[in-house]
């Protein structure tokens, strides 16, 4: 039915933070099949993005923000061949986040108080994932997957949810 196997694949990832804007780079996969139905999968993402903002809100406060989001998650599961051609796959593992930059603040008040500071956080927390394989020939993968996981920053939680797509060579 199966033959022991392998797939190596390489793709693009990108997430949305919540309130930080969206962060995007690479998904690695590496799946190893053997004579059962069920094979295991690892997956590595990693991705940044540079956040440089400056905006007035609805009672006019000023704010600025320059930032620097790293992203790094290593998850690993269980594959589930229904045929020759498709497998789903669920994931846990964790995702580390590092965020750097600054801030200023201006308030509309008559003394227009401000805020000036910086930030240096970083997370490693539990994140998850689930997805799809494709087999269109003997030798090739397509992968969809998605991750999801919550983020604490200077004390606050952010949601962050992604995708992957990725091509991949099966030997």
């Amino acid at each position: 039915m199966f033959a022991q196997e392998q797939t190596i694949s390489l793709g693009y990832a990108q997430s949305k933070v919540q309130d930080l804007g969206t962060i995007r780079g690479v998904n690695a996969q590496y799946r190893y099949e053997w004579n059962e139905p069920v094979s295991v999968i690892t997956s590595i993402s990693y991705m940044q993005n540079n956040v440089d903002e400056k905006f007035t809100d609805y009672a006019g406060d000023y704010y600025e923000r320059n930032a620097k989001l790293k992203n790094y998650s290593l998850l690993a599961g269980p594959a589930y061949h229904f045929n020759e051609m498709v497998s789903v796959y669920g994931l846990i593992g964790l995702n580390h986040i590092k965020a750097t930059g600054d801030y200023l603040w201006i308030n509309n008040d008559a003394q227009n108080t401000a805020r000036r500071g910086s930030i240096s956080e970083s997370s490693t927390d539990f994140a998850y994932g689930l997805g799809m394989i494709v087999n269109p020939t003997a030798n090739i993968s397509l992968n969809a997957g998605y991750e999801g996981t919550k983020v604490k920053l200077d004390s606050e939680k952010f949601s962050m949810n992604g995708f992957n797509l990725g091509v991949g060579y099966r030997f």
